[in-house]
């Protein structure tokens, strides 16, 4: 008897990479390993929009897996992705018929949404969105026969766009897909036909998946993320913020492409309408990709260790996730596990799906609706202490890694040997 030897594939790994999937693909990866042969197969970058081989290529260990990196070839191209995109973007009238009224998914096998867009341009694209890995590719057309399952993290970005096309009768994709543009190129039709199985995060991610690519006929299943709270040592936060000043918490990328100009606008506005709110902070946790205000109420920490992390979020009035594009946002289910309400953009479903199933937070879409926000979180009437445990009885409800690791385990011996018996496979 033998454990069955997988490969994650990921566009960046380790304990210095801030991103929602990559932390996901981590956690999964060490919860796996407790029943099977793990490798993670992945760049040498740390940011994602230059995808630079910051670290050595080759393998190392951490936390327990083992990590096989590989470095970008070449520099991503900018102006190649922009003068792509515009012939991506480009419709028919017809076709902008059909996406008005929402049909467009429905018909599109019939009425391809480009005709633009060549073989070549596709590859220019996925290449230059990158991280652009021949290595890894090489690898996996030279080495897949070792493994007997290879997982596939964020449809995304170039390992997933041609690793799929290496072996993909063992193939399982976890696409952690939303409603963004690029999901409508016509690349990613073929992306979602190549797996033999693809696990989704949530059911809103799987039924737009199913109605854009009509793939249902793919083995699928729901598993998610667990979420584990760990026993974090709580520290001194007085260098970020005043014991007695309340504050607002965002953790992630601050990213234009994460709602931040949006929540830095309504923010400073809500302030400006509002003196008495004159002594309320936001407090940003993350890796800066953009300019941040300058304002005395808004406090950038930048990287900081988990202990400090836990104990910041353990202490605000609320955590505030102002992206559009979500398939899970680990950081919400985090924060709502140790009882700290969330204010979630209503546009973005997942998000809205997490508040509404939960009353576990708000949401706001413009800026009276955040505001019409605080001023509930801050009223005194309001019953915190209720919204505070109906947030953590949510995660701990759904969010558990016994099932998750079930179902992932079933779709790793769907596509593996069909001499399955031979694995130690704990169910």
């Amino acid at each position: 008897m033998r454990k069955p030897k997988i490969a994650m594939i990921v566009q960046r790994y380790g304990k210095g990479v801030n991103g929602g999937a990559e932390y996901h693909c981590k956690v999964l990866a060490e919860q796996l390993a407790q029943q099977c042969d793990v490798t993670v197969l992945t760049s040498c970058a740390l940011d994602y929009h230059v995808w630079e081989n910051v670290l050595p290529p080759g393998e190392e260990i951490i936390d327990g897996i083992r990590v096989l990196r590989f470095p970008q070839t070449g520099k991503r191209n900018k102006k190649v992705l922009r003068r792509i995109h515009r012939k991506f973007r480009k419709r028919r009238l017809y076709q902008k018929v059909l996406k008005s009224v929402g049909l467009l998914s429905t018909f599109e096998h019939w009425f391809p949404a480009t005709g633009v867009v060549t073989e070549a341009e596709e590859f220019a694209w996925a290449s230059n969105q990158g991280p652009y890995l021949l290595e890894l590719i090489e690898f996996l057309k030279d080495s897949h026969h070792q493994f007997d399952a290879l997982l596939f993290f964020t449809y995304l970005f170039y390992p997933t766009i041609y690793g799929l096309r290496v072996a993909p009768q063992k193939s399982i994709l976890i696409p952690t897909a939303h409603d963004e543009p690029p999901i409508y190129f016509s690349i990613f039709r073929k992306v979602f036909d190549k797996p033999k199985a693809i696990l989704f995060n949530t059911l809103s991610e799987r039924n737009f998946i199913h109605q854009r690519f009509g793939n249902q006929a793919i083995y699928h299943d729901i598993t998610g993320v667990g979420i584990d709270v760990p026993k974090f040592k709580r520290v001194d936060v007085t260098d970020f913020v005043h014991p007695d000043e309340p504050y607002l918490i965002y953790i992630g990328r601050i990213d234009r492409g994460k709602g931040c100009r949006v929540l830095f606008d309504f923010f400073l506005n809500f302030l400006d309408k509002n003196p008495s709110f004159k002594h309320l902070k936001l407090v940003l946790v993350g890796q800066k990709f953009m300019d941040i205000p300058a304002s005395a109420n808004i406090v950038a920490t930048g990287f900081v260790s988990e202990d400090l992390k836990w104990s910041l979020l353990e202490s605000a009035r609320a955590l505030v996730i102002p992206s559009l594009y979500e398939s899970l946002s680990l950081v919400t289910l985090e924060s709502m596990a140790i009882g700290v309400p969330v204010i979630a953009n209503e546009r973005c479903e997942v998000l809205k799906n997490h508040i509404t199933d939960s009353d576990g937070g708000l949401l706001y879409e413009s800026y009276a609706d955040f505001e019409k926000a605080l001023f509930t979180l801050f009223d005194p009437t309001f019953d915190l202490a209720k919204m505070k445990r109906l947030a953590a009885d949510y995660v701990n409800a759904r969010y558990q890694w016994e099932p998750i690791v079930q179902k992932t385990m079933a779709a790793i011996a769907y596509v593996g040997d069909e001499h399955t018996a031979k694995w130690e496979i704990n169910q």
